[in-house]
């Protein structure tokens, strides 16, 4: 069925003229090409998502005064169109604005940003992403920063709520079973600690942010790929340079700590590097309030 002919069935709204009505749906179209110019939009694929939550006497009165550009862009992330989920980075600044009247620090407001294209962006066990919520009853920007608000408030309640505790290393690696773990254990179990700790802090937030995700939230690849709005196989890369970046600079630390050469550490390495998504999740969680 033509766009035009969907979305008259589809809205409900009386729609006098189908010429009326195809003048005013190009007329939305052509606002959401001028506002995000690099977006791709297939009419066919989004006049579904936009046809219930017009409003107004008529149809073609509904797409006159609907929140064009944003229902379109919406529309076009639940699509899961990559073009989309670029085009909605320049919304997420929303949540620096609601970071400065929340009064939330920096970090806090780059992990909120990066929970939000999972939450916003992201499918997840067959349920469609949280933009999907937005009904188009004002502007997108600001159904974003409120929404932002309340995770930043959330967070800061629960970095509140949580003082971190140390726990023994022994509970972090498992697998107690292997004697020569056990025994690095007992031997380096504070080094080795506070080595992958000065490590963690040591990374870019990308890297973090990356690692906590597949380690802590455990999205896959596609997901996370989906949160950065970059291919798969981009994705993969960025967590092998992650990791790589945590075992080389745990390595760096310990050596340092232990006063023994980074090649003597490395047996070390090999023992705890294949349990290091056990070790890691506690360090992360730390700075991370989901």
């Amino acid at each position: 069925m033509d766009p035009v002919d969907r979305l008259i069935a589809a809205s409900g709204l009386p729609a006098a003229s189908r010429a009326v009505v195809a003048t005013a749906w190009q007329a939305m179209l052509d606002a959401a090409q001028a506002a995000w110019p690099d977006m791709r939009v297939d009419p066919a694929q989004i006049v579904d998502f936009i046809a219930p939550r017009l409003a107004g006497p008529d149809l073609a009165a509904a797409l006159a005064t609907a929140p064009a550009a944003d229902l379109v862009l919406a529309a076009a992330c639940t699509a899961q169109e990559p073009t989309a989920h670029a085009a909605f980075d320049a919304i997420l600044a929303e949540v620096d604005a609601a970071g400065a009247s929340t009064r939330s620090p920096q970090d806090l407001i780059d992990d909120v940003k990066q929970v939000l294209r999972v939450q916003l962006l992201v499918v997840k066990d067959g349920k469609p992403p949280g933009i999907a919520g937005y009904r188009g009853k004002g502007p997108l920007r600001g159904w974003v920063r409120i929404t932002a608000t309340r995770e930043l408030i959330r967070h800061q309640r629960k970095r509140a709520r949580e003082t971190p505790s140390e726990r023994p290393l022994d509970e972090a690696l498992g697998d107690a079973g292997d004697p020569l773990l056990s025994q690095l254990k007992a031997e380096y179990r504070t080094e080795f600690a506070t080595a992958l700790r000065e490590a963690i802090v040591e990374l870019d937030a990308e890297d973090r942010t990356l690692l906590r995700q597949q380690i802590v939230d455990q999205l896959s690849i596609d997901e996370i790929g989906a949160a950065f709005g970059v291919h798969r196989a981009t994705a993969a890369r960025w967590l092998q340079r992650a990791r790589g970046a945590l075992v080389t600079v745990t390595r760096g630390r310990l050596a340092a700590r232990l006063k023994l050469p980074v090649d003597e550490i490395d047996s070390v390495i090999r023992l705890v590097q294949s349990q290091l998504d056990a070790s890691v999740i506690r360090y992360l969680r730390e700075g991370d309030d989901e």
